[in-house]
């Protein structure tokens, strides 16, 4: 193995050679490969070995090594660049090594800038100092794929003499440079994909955050909506008392109700504000009853509008170790999601099912649907990100930001299609330190599923009073899904002479459409089972002929673009005073 002298024998090169291959195998650290190829390299003969790594991004060398009679000497080595018309830069171009015997035959440039005669071979005037005038090597370092990943530069080899040809391309010093090019590739894969690691945090904390704004948008909608439905009771019933004492007094009882609404949802806005604006600080504890809860409470509306009828079981649980916001945004996705999936199949089969339990070392969160479910491949790319099957418009980066977001807090996400159809999804979370919780008040779970409206008959019929229209005998049926609306609206208008029937559900509402001639229906656009637009839609089939007015606390963008259709004839937004429902029924019976 021994060539020109330059090793003591064969039997010691292979132990070197084995024992740095062992060192590459063993370790995916850089600088110890380098020093243990420098030193093997001076071992060689070689006064001057300098060691480098190709840099992609600049075209440059860097220097990792370079040793001076055993000196080291980096951080005095001038700065390389490729340039083909160089040493270096031929041998880059040819992929070899490249042998300058007689440095005295190169061209000395003083500047980068200045031009070389052709046929002749360049170097600087400051590296040729560095080089001392005496022969040199120089070439690439080649990767497996053939492309340089390094370099090597070799000189004073025995004093002042030329290096052997064969010296470069055969033996230990040949296996040197291999074993150096694989470590050099190695450690820029392993940079590469430190720096591609840390942009994948960046973008999972981007996708984090867009998701939350997500989440914070569908709140946005919802709460709004219930805000404007629980002040548009308590400005009827405004209404309805101004009239006079005995009204007024009347009027107290559905404004208390509306006002509580109103501080239990705020309230629980507020949990969500703070969950947020401590999120990623770490630590904490995260109930998961309560999260649900929220939820459901403040979705209320969304799932009432998509006639999604909702079966929580919850029973108490401990807290668990985690982010709540994280938390939040996970179940929430999770109901959204199913939302969306239950719009695939006919209103009178949308159902959506909680269920929180503890269980051994943690609590289950199961969300299930009745929708159309996801095919037994579909799951294998479920929680990838990009993988979506909404359609166009969707990114498919929901389930991968939550299932991420859970595994940073201790958690899992999974699914399966349950046995009767319907996707199925369980969270599985760490139990936390228990922290005391008081009991949900007793119809609390059935508040949340139901929305912020409570069933109980508030106001009184035939309250003296003036002010608005003149009564006008005209027959009106108020459709609402909370009694507390159709009351307080009754209330107002049946002393003002009009014939007000009220209804709680679409079903109830047809049929009383179906047996009386009403001149006037007001029907709001959230109800159980049957949206207002199609109730609307179903008595303009039916021959109905009289005016509608749909009532709405979403913005009328979302419901009909703020246009009458041929199903109905004004949208009345909510909150309104009496004035403003009087002027919306004139407008109509008007037209």
């Amino acid at each position: 193995m021994g060539v020109g002298g330059t090793e003591r024998n064969g039997e010691d090169s292979f132990e070197r050679l084995a024992d740095l291959t062992a060192r590459v195998a063993s370790t995916a650290h850089l600088a110890p490969i380098v020093d243990q190829v420098a030193g093997e390299i001076a071992r060689l003969g070689f006064g001057m070995v300098w060691l480098a790594r190709f840099d992609q991004s600049t075209g440059r060398l860097l220097t990792l090594k370079e040793l001076i009679d055993g000196v080291d000497t980096t951080a005095s080595t001038p700065e390389v660049v490729l340039d083909t018309r160089r040493a270096i830069g031929q041998g880059f171009r040819e992929r070899r090594m490249i042998n300058v015997r007689d440095p005295r035959a190169l061209y000395i440039v003083d500047e980068d800038a200045e031009p070389i005669p052709p046929g002749l071979m360049a170097v600087s005037r400051s590296m040729y100092r560095h080089l001392g005038g005496n022969p040199f090597a120089c070439g690439p370092m080649l990767g497996s794929d053939g492309a340089p990943v390094g370099a090597v530069g070799l000189c004073s080899y025995r004093g002042r003499q030329p290096i052997p040809d064969e010296l470069l391309e055969r033996g230990l010093l040949r296996a040197l440079r291999d074993h150096l090019a694989i470590a050099t590739e190695r450690a820029i894969h392993i940079a590469r994909l430190e720096r591609m690691s840390a942009d994948l945090v960046k973008v999972q904390e981007v996708v984090t955050r867009d998701a939350h704004l997500k989440a914070v948008g569908e709140l946005a909608a919802a709460v709004a909506h219930d805000l404007n439905h629980l002040s548009g009771i308590a400005l009827m019933a405004v209404s309805s008392g101004m009239r006079s004492p005995e009204a007024a007094r009347d009027s107290l009882v559905p404004i208390e109700r509306a006002s509580r609404t109103i501080g239990d949802l705020v309230a629980r806005l507020q949990r969500v504000a703070r969950a947020g604006a401590v999120s990623g600080q770490g630590g904490g504890t995260a109930d998961p009853g309560e999260v649900v809860q929220d939820i459901l409470l403040m979705l209320g509306p969304v799932l009432r509008e998509h006639s999604i009828a909702v079966e929580l079981d919850a029973g108490p649980v401990s807290p668990v170790r985690g982010d709540p916001a994280i938390l939040h945004q996970v179940v929430l996705n999770l109901v959204i999601n199913a939302r969306d999936a239950l719009e695939q199949v006919a209103p009178d089969r949308r159902a959506l099912r909680i269920r929180v339990r503890d269980e051994q070392g943690g609590v289950r969160i199961t969300v299930s649907d009745t929708g159309p479910g996801v095919p037994p491949e579909g799951w294998a790319r479920m929680f990838q990100p990009f993988v979506t099957t909404k359609g166009p418009g969707h990114l498919g980066l929901g389930l991968a930001a939550a299932r991420a977001s859970l595994e940073r807090m201790g958690g899992e996400l999974g699914g399966h299609t349950a046995p009767g159809g319907g996707a199925v999804f369980e969270v599985v979370l760490r139990r936390g330190a228990r922290a005391g919780r008081a009991e949900p008040a007793a119809g609390e779970c059935a508040v949340a599923v139901a929305g912020a409206s409570a069933s109980a008959d508030a106001g009184a019929d035939g309250l003296a009073g003036a002010g608005g229209l003149e009564a006008a005998g005209a027959e009106v049926l108020v459709i609402d899904d909370d009694s507390d609306l159709v009351s307080v609206i009754g209330s107002f208008l049946r002393p003002l002479g009009y014939r007000v029937t009220t209804a709680t559900s679409a079903a109830e509402a047809l049929e009383l459409a179906a047996e009386r001639p009403f001149d006037l229906v007001l029907c709001d656009v959230g109800l159980p089972t049957q949206s207002g637009p199609d109730v609307c839609r179903e008595l303009r089939q039916s021959g109905f002929a009289g005016r509608i007015v749909l009532m709405t606390g979403w913005d009328g963008d979302q419901v009909t673009s703020g246009q009458p259709t041929s199903d109905h004839d004004h949208l009345l937004r909510k909150p309104f005073f009496g004035a403003d429902l009087l002027r919306a029924i004139e407008t109509s019976l008007g037209a």
